[in-house]
């Protein structure tokens, strides 16, 4: 619930994923067929000097990893936005990635009560250096409790 959340908070997803380098080449023959994500070979050539992960998939481990964190309880993960998308390092086979977050902002929606929004900072990181190869802001929808309980107490006082 939004009221369980406050500035400055920070969440770390417990557990951690390793690139495979068959998941990662699937996943990029399907979804950004480019030969630094599919051909080793070819990629040697390229600017990283060995084949990358595409950073949508790195995207996708992130929000795996958050989702799996549990830091929203039962409460679905629904999402309104992603800005400041920074890829900022390449992702190899064999990397380990954790991920984190940190309350920027609680704010509850104007126009609907039952409902709020959530700012994230959500960093990417690869275990072996703990350095950063992704950061986004992630706006989550969340449902507010105190909404919820107000609304219901104004049914069951109301004739029918």
């Amino acid at each position: 619930m939004l009221e369980d959340f406050s500035a400055d908070q920070r969440f770390a997803s417990p557990g951690e994923y390793e690139m495979n380098l068959d998941e990662m080449t699937a996943y990029a023959r399907q979804f950004d067929p480019q030969a630094i994500h599919t051909d080793e070979q070819a990629a040697r050539g390229e600017l990283y000097g060995g084949l990358i992960a595409s950073g949508w998939m790195t995207l996708g481990v992130t929000t795996k990893l958050m989702v799996q964190g549990g830091f929203l309880g039962s409460t679905p993960v629904v999402g309104v936005s992603i800005d400041n998308l920074r890829f900022l390092k390449p992702v190899y086979p064999g990397d380990v990635l954790t991920a984190e977050a940190e309350v920027l902002e609680v704010r509850p929606s104007k126009s609907k009560p039952d409902r709020g929004y959530l700012v994230l900072r959500v960093v990417t990181r690869r275990k072996r250096d703990g350095g950063p190869v992704l950061t986004q802001d992630w706006t989550l929808l969340v449902p507010r409790r105190q909404a919820r309980a107000t609304d219901k107490e104004a049914r069951s006082s109301s004739p029918r």
